[in-house]
């Protein structure tokens, strides 16, 4: 077993996951099962104290620092940095001649109806302005070969210029340096010699790939968010030790779903830009899998945002480009469909006098009006405590009381200026939000050509299982699987995670002809980075597992697809199957395929796995046969949106749940971390595992 290789029998394994309202924890004993959670409000002005507060929770409980073996981290900070412009001053030192690659921005135009209909659209702002580029004579080929000498005299005058103007980390990014990074490294250097304050990101480490303008992009967001995960990260771990946290054992999710260690962290800041909602998707890829389902789609609604993923085969799917706040960004990831629809979603009158839901956030502080913390807006919980979907002591099982009189009055105000009832505002406002989740959810399926039919629909979040069931019916999806514990699932998923370290370069060439000892050379040095970074992270060389991909594409094609290479010394005689297998991949996800087209390599790729301790799964006792009697507590009022009308509800205590019981709609099952709701015709029953399986009646 992974957890006596490691030694972390009998010991704590924490999961903390920082989200935008509330920071989670799970603490779970490897040798027993045993758990303790808790939830405690986020702290945006620094995530770390959040982090503390639920370790203080923890200890209070009984359980020693010195009994954490284990910390793995969900961190939003990278993400949040981006979002609200906070990042650091940044320069560029980019090839002579080549400045205005940033500035063209890969040709962004608006890419929604509201944006092409904007007279005044523009594109994000840059990171780093032209004032803060410098362009530098140097010039390599697309073969890798120096054509211009580095000029060494420009990058220094460059750096002390950029220096004087305020710079405190700089990218480089240099023409084809993923070929040779000589130049870029030689430029490191001199800017430690110059400026030994200034943090630098080299594109040939960043994202050493083709296509000059996601490297350089990429590069730029590593230099912006940089200084501000080290600072975090470092505060982070000086706090972890003043609370007697000493385990070497601390780990950060990665954008990939994959976790690294913190120590290297700031190495890496944007792999950590989707760090929160890639643990809830490998958290649902094991909830689908205990229910015995290969496909799934992962919904996770908190209090800001709502993310939406596709496992398909139990995996999900991933992409090697994505954005956040309008910047592009060239790292492997997770893919995701990220929306503003979240239990603090605001509620507004739009310019043309009509009702709008989002994007913006009422967020950790103040909060929806509800929750009593000077929230004075309308927000999608405040609609939901109206409706009835909520009750009074619905958070943190009671300890946090909902003021449904403060909600009320802040619905008033938003009816008023629609002249409505502020239950039909209520009920619009759901209306909306549902409508917004059911297109994304629609989209995120249709994008990769499946029928929602075929899947489940994993709900999570601390909303998420309030809207799922009604979204499923809608969408046609027959089943919804809502965790034993929904609202702590990505800080779960974080437990269930391995380490996980992509590495890449680019090197272009025909399949038929590109020599197989320069395939293995470059493998070989990708496998000898992933060995040594493993060996910094303490992993043992025999938990190590190391797989070769190489993306291919059709000549003169504009994407490509990646392919497993075998593990072992390659022959000539391996590029038949290799390509074989390319012309199949590509025939079922694009539908067709050209086996007579030339074949072309664009990247080589390792990826790195490790796997780490896992604590005991235990099973739900067996129902008694009175479950709608034990764990019934009481009925109440819930606005069905279909009927336009209050319906009686049963409600429902999760905890007092076992395994076998049957829950007929409209019920309401409420528990610590979230709540649940079950429509007129559909079925929910608890499973083994503790899941709630909801027949939608799709």
């Amino acid at each position: 077993m992974a957890e006596r290789r490691f030694g972390f029998v009998n010991q704590y394994l924490v999961g903390i996951d920082c989200g935008g309202t509330f920071t989670d924890l799970i603490a779970v004993e490897a040798g027993s099962g045993r758990i303790f959670v808790t939830k405690v409000p986020s702290t945006p002005s620094d995530p770390s104290q959040a982090v503390v507060a639920a370790l203080d929770e923890l200890f209070a409980a009984g359980i020693a620092p010195d009994d954490v073996q284990l910390v793995a981290h969900g961190t939003t900070v990278a993400t949040n940095t981006m979002l609200e412009g906070k990042g650091v001053r940044a320069g560029l030192l980019i090839t002579r001649g080549f400045r205005a690659i940033y500035e063209a921005r890969g040709w962004i135009r608006p890419d929604s109806v509201r944006a092409l209909l904007d007279p005044f659209f523009q594109k994000p702002p840059m990171l780093v302005p032209q004032r803060l580029t410098c362009e530098i004579s140097e010039r390599v080929d697309s073969e890798g070969k120096v054509l211009t000498p580095l000029d060494e005299a420009e990058v220094r005058a460059a750096v002390r210029k950029l220096r004087d103007r305020g710079v405190v980390s700089m990218a480089v990014c240099y023409l084809f340096s993923f070929l040779n990074p000589d130049h870029e490294e030689r430029t490191a250097a001199i800017i430690a010699e110059e400026a030994p304050e200034i943090r630098v990101s080299l594109s040939a480490r960043v994202l050493p790939a083709i296509r000059e303008y996601p490297r350089l992009s990429t590069t730029v967001v590593d230099a912006y968010v940089g200084p501000v995960i080290e600072r975090y990260l470092l505060e982070l771990g000086a706090r972890l030790k003043r609370r007697g946290v000493t385990t070497p054992q601390v780990y950060l999710m990665q954008s990939n779903g994959g976790l690294m260690r913190m120590n290297i962290g700031a190495r890496y800041p944007t792999q950590t830009l989707l760090s929160g909602p890639s643990a809830g998707v490998v958290g649902g890829i094991e909830i689908a899998g205990q229910c015995g389902t290969s496909h799934a789609v992962t919904f996770d609604m908190g209090g800001t945002s709502t993310d939406i993923g596709v496992i398909v085969d139990g995996r999900a799917e991933q992409s090697s480009e994505g954005q956040i706040a309008g910047q592009d960004i060239g790292i492997p990831m997770l893919k995701l469909r990220t929306l503003g629809a979240g239990g603090g979603t605001i509620a507004r009158v739009g310019p043309d006098g009509l009702l709008k839901v989002g994007p913006e956030s009422a967020g950790a502080m103040p909060g929806p009006a509800c929750y009593g913390r000077g929230g004075t807006e309308p927000t999608v919980t405040d609609a939901n405590l109206l409706l009835g979907a909520l009750g009074i002591g619905s958070l943190l099982g009671g300890r946090m009381t909902l003021d449904i009189d403060a909600a009320r009055e802040a619905m008033g105000r938003l009816a008023a200026k629609l002249r409505l009832d502020p239950l039909a505002a209520a009920a619009g406002i759901i209306r909306i939000v549902n409508n917004q989740m059911a297109i994304d959810l629609r989209l995120a399926l249709y994008d990769q050509g499946q029928d929602p039919r075929r899947f489940a629909l994993v709900a999570f979040g601390g909303a998420g299982p309030i809207h799922a069931a009604y979204l499923a019916r809608e969408l046609h999806i027959p089943r919804v699987l809502i965790p034993s514990r929904p609202g702590l699932l990505s800080a779960a998923g974080l437990l269930g995670a391995s380490v996980r370290h992509i590495y890449l370069r680019s090197a272009v060439g025909m399949l038929d002809s590109f020599p197989v000892a320069r395939m293995m050379e470059i493998f070989g040095a990708l496998e000898a980075q992933a060995r040594a970074d493993a060996r910094e992270e303490a992993i043992p060389e025999t938990a190590l597992s190391l797989r070769r991909e190489i993306d291919l594409r059709y000549q003169h094609q504009g994407y490509q697809l990646a392919i497993t290479c075998p593990n072992r010394a390659l022959v000539d005689s391996d590029r038949a199957a290799i390509r074989a297998n390319f012309d199949a991949i590509h025939k079922r996800v694009y539908g067709q395929s050209a086996p007579q087209e030339p074949a072309e390599i664009v990247t080589f790729r390792i990826v790195s796995e490790a796997p780490l301790p896992r604590f005991a799964r235990t099973t739900l006792p067996s129902a008694d046969g009175v479950g709608t009697t034990r764990a019934l507590a009481g009925e109440r009022a819930l606005f069905s949106p279909d009927e336009a009308r209050f319906l009686s509800a049963r409600v429902y205590q999760r905890d007092k749940l076992l395994q076998g019981d049957e829950l007929v709609g409209p019920a309401i099952v409420e528990q610590f971390d979230s709540t649940s709701v079950i429509w007129p015709g559909q079925r929910a029953t608890v499973d083994r595992s503790g899941t709630l399986v909801v027949d939608t009646g799709a």
